[in-house]
């Protein structure tokens, strides 16, 4: 059967009065919808959470968490049975999967309060190297029994698709979502850098332009993941002006969130004299609202690392201290 949020796109060219469109008798016009995250406060900061139709762009330097947040988000969808389609141009398949595994299984930790055994996690990532063998490799494990279950359960609403930018181009992405038939509610692209546009150009910018377009055609939510430029990898604070291409991602994107460590991000007043509060800041990321077309900005946010597990935990807090500004140093 198919769902209310993901039937049908928008038909591009249109024009329509407002009251044909209160009227409802554009049979083709895509209702938007909000779809959640699962982080808290994220979704109550954005009012529910990602709206369809919007470009929704993800920031921060490499190794930040910015794939395990949008794995996340993605899992959490899928569950709630939105498919979604994660194109990924720096991990392949089997990695993903062992992420999405190790995911679960700190859910499932979380949820009892147990840990984890180095084993268990072991287990899990020679399950993503031969997912075929799973069966076998989680026999022995109550946790990685349950983990496989969770996964089971959205396994046909998240497409893993891991390739090249010239096997994976935006004309093949869109392609895609046409073979689909409207089955998708959420398309992630891990990350904007690597994706070639439809005219061989890789500008950041471009790509944007051309997502942008292809959530407004088929009525659905694009995240894009975009790093930082060259020049940033110094600073204590990357914001949206130290993306690559910044000037026209600001202008294309509805949504921006930029991760920052804690420990960096934080004024130093906060951590100069309290040696165990500096060591509990480096287990946080702050999340940043810098951009919201559909409501406030200039809202951080802060959720703890589960990195063994690939994940973080999903219920944060809003951020209580001063961040820098992340071009000069403000203390």
């Amino acid at each position: 059967m198919s769902n209310p949020i993901i039937a049908g796109g928008r038909s591009s060219g249109a024009a329509r009065s407002i009251n044909m469109i209160m009227s409802g008798g554009v049979a083709d016009v895509a209702p938007h919808h909000v779809i959640g995250t699962g982080f808290e406060p994220l979704d109550s900061a954005l009012d529910g959470g990602f709206r369809t139709g919007d470009l929704i762009l993800l920031g921060g330097l490499p190794g930040i968490g910015k794939t395990v947040a949008t794995l996340q988000w993605a899992r959490h969808i899928a569950a709630g049975g939105l498919p979604v389609v994660y194109a990924c141009y720096e991990h392949d398949e089997a990695s993903l999967f062992s992420r999405l595994l190790l995911s679960e299984v700190g859910d499932l930790a979380q949820a009892s309060g147990d840990s984890t055994s180095s084993e268990t996690r072991r287990a899990a990532i020679t399950a993503g190297s031969d997912p075929r063998e799973l069966n076998e490799i989680v026999r022995g494990s109550l946790v990685l029994r349950a983990a496989r279950a969770r996964m089971q359960s959205y396994g046909d609403d998240l497409l893993l698709c891991s390739a090249s930018p010239t096997d994976l181009d935006i004309a093949a992405l869109e392609s895609l979502l046409i073979e689909r038939a409207g089955n998708t509610a959420v398309l992630i692209v891990d990350h904007l850098q690597k994706v070639s546009s439809a005219s061989g150009e890789h500008t950041v910018d471009e790509i944007a332009v051309e997502l942008k377009s292809l959530a407004m055609r088929h009525g659905i939510v694009v995240i894009g993941v975009v790093g930082a430029r060259a020049g940033a990898l110094g600073l204590r604070r990357i914001r949206l002006q130290h993306l690559q291409d910044a000037e026209g991602l600001g202008y294309e994107a509805d949504l921006v969130i930029m991760l920052n460590d804690k420990i960096t991000a934080v004024s130093n007043r906060h951590t100069a004299f309290d040696s165990v509060r500096a060591d509990a800041f480096r287990s946080v990321v702050v999340m940043s609202i810098e951009k919201n077309r559909n409501g406030p900005s200039g809202i951080d946010l802060e959720f703890r690392k589960d990195f063994a597990h690939y994940r973080f935990n999903p219920i944060g807090a809003v951020l209580e201290e001063q961040l820098i500004d992340g071009v000069m140093v403000t203390e």
